[in-house]
């Protein structure tokens, strides 16, 4: 084992005012999704925490001069903040692995080093971003500066914790906001200690907080007056929620991250079946199908389907399933009982449709009392069928096929969800043909996923978003924009 997951040390209760303190709320009991026996039970934030914790931040901000400094003085901070995480990572992984469904290996080598990578190249941001000056006649001066919003409230999700966590507030703080973090109920630990190591960096009192807490604490945060900008990643349906409320509550600027129901399109000529057959299987099983750009759709040449579905099926029968503590595990656990329900539902639905089952569809029995659900491929699943229309969240792939290029683009369009879709083929005139017509937030051409860069920017199209994190607009959806005007010289 990395980590024994009975006495990792767990922090518990909220962060604000520079430190971890007793939340006011209900105990909320969440079982290990690796091993069910052990619970881990942690008191939650309530809107009156909400409430306090705006006010000292909203003053913090300002007192403390963090938005006032400079972005270099800033960026020192964020500096040794990375330095902090990255000398805890065995803390910060186990803890994430602990709660969620990210192995410790993976958490070690990816997600503490995103965390990281994020302040760092966030801070670099801050410090080379230029304000305008615009054409004016020789009697005037226009400037157009910008400044942070005030106090941003980031709602991140449960499957990628550090991350997605990291790719709010890095670029929030390094754009000289306050953060208030609402991390999932299901995965408070990793944010709660990487916030103690945000004050040992220098991070003002107040300037990083922490609100572990269930729903109505995340509303309560969307709807305070004193929470400035609005940024969430989860479903496509709460999203809609808090764009509604932030609507209602003071017309607060939002971006959100939401679902999808990614296509790997597969042409006729894509070479090298082998190496697609492997971004196939990792698109739609990397995290056990818990990831919100997963590539669940395989969008295949009639020509080319078996060949390439059979090296499919031959690499998810090799997926290792077992807790997120053990070495080589590539099949994680599933988060909670009723996720695996909701997946089992949905696949025994879409059978009911007409989908053939290839292999999978059940889930696996273990003996150390785990959730976890088999590698499942579902054939003929048309545009009509349950697992076309809904995000599964679970290792599930889907198989249609096209015969010609349109008929390939309009199947791995879909009609609700745009967030990211893989394009194989060795046509370069046909693969920007494609990414010019698939009408999604990302295209990848011959790759699926992410790499650890941080400078192209993410964000779906549809019911899968608005707004952009990382890259350059990552960074500038932090800032407002005031145009000034000053006349020179003698008015009359």
């Amino acid at each position: 084992m990395h980590f024994d997951p009975r006495t990792l040390e767990l922090p518990k209760g909220l962060f604000a005012q520079g430190r971890l303190q007793a939340a006011s709320g209900p105990a909320f009991e969440h079982v290990c999704p690796s091993d069910t026996r052990i619970s881990l039970a942690y008191p939650t934030a309530t809107p009156d925490d909400v409430d306090r914790v705006a006010h000292h931040a909203r003053e913090a901000v300002w007192s403390s001069g963090w938005a006032l400094q400079s972005a270099n003085a800033r960026g020192r901070v964020l500096a040794r903040w990375a330095d902090l995480i990255e000398a805890n990572a065995q803390t910060l992984a186990a803890l994430e692995a602990l709660a969620s469904s990210r192995p410790f290996g993976d958490a070690m080598t990816r997600d503490v080093q995103v965390a990281a990578t994020a302040l760092r190249t966030f801070a670099s941001y801050a410090e080379t971003h230029e304000s305008a000056v615009t054409a004016t006649g020789s009697r005037q001066l226009s400037m157009v500066t910008t400044e942070p919003h005030g106090v941003v409230a980031a709602i991140a999700p449960w499957n990628f914790p550090l991350i997605l966590s990291a790719w709010k507030f890095a670029p929030a703080l390094a754009a000289g906001n306050a953060v208030i973090l609402k991390p999932s109920e299901l995965t408070p630990f990793s944010a709660l200690k990487i916030a103690e190591l945000g004050v040992e960096a220098g991070l003002p009192d107040g300037v990083f907080n922490v609100l572990p807490g269930d729903a109505a604490v995340g509303r309560a945060l969307v709807t305070h007056p004193y929470t400035d900008y609005i940024t969430f990643t989860g479903s496509t349906v709460t999203g809609a929620r808090i764009m509604a409320d932030a609507a209602t509550h003071g017309l607060k600027p939002v971006s959100l991250e939401l679902g999808g129901k990614g296509a790997q399109l597969v042409f006729e000529d894509a070479k090298d079946l082998d190496q697609i057959a492997e971004l196939v299987a990792r698109g739609a099983t990397y995290n056990s199908g818990q990831v919100c750009f997963a590539g669940s759709r395989l969008v295949v040449h009639a020509a080319c389907k078996d060949a390439l579905l059979s090296k499919v099926i031959e690499r998810l029968k090799k997926l290792n399933t077992g807790p997120t503590w053990s070495d080589g595990v590539t099949l994680p656990p599933i988060i909670n009982a009723a996720q695996i329900e909701r997946i089992a539902s949905l696949v025994e639905r879409a059978k009911s449709d007409g989908a053939e089952r290839l292999m999978g569809g059940e889930t696996i029995q273990t003996n150390y009392s785990m959730h976890a659900y088999a590698p499942t491929i579902l054939d003929r699943v048309g545009p009509n069928n349950i697992a076309f229309q809904e995000e599964i969240f679970g290792p599930v792939l889907t198989v249609d096929t096209f015969e010609d290029f349109d008929d390939g683009i309009a199947k791995a369009n879909h009609p609700e969800y745009g967030l990211a879709v893989s394009v194989y083929t060795a046509d370069l005139d046909r693969a920007l043909t494609a990414a010019r017509q698939v009408d999604s937030g990302t295209v990848w051409v011959n790759h699926w996923g992410r790499g650890d860069d941080m400078t192209s920017p993410f964000g779906g199209f549809k019911k899968s978003g608005l707004g952009k994190d990382l890259g350059r607009a990552g960074y500038e959806k932090y800032l407002k924009a005031k145009s000034v005007w000053v006349e020179i010289g003698d008015a009359s």
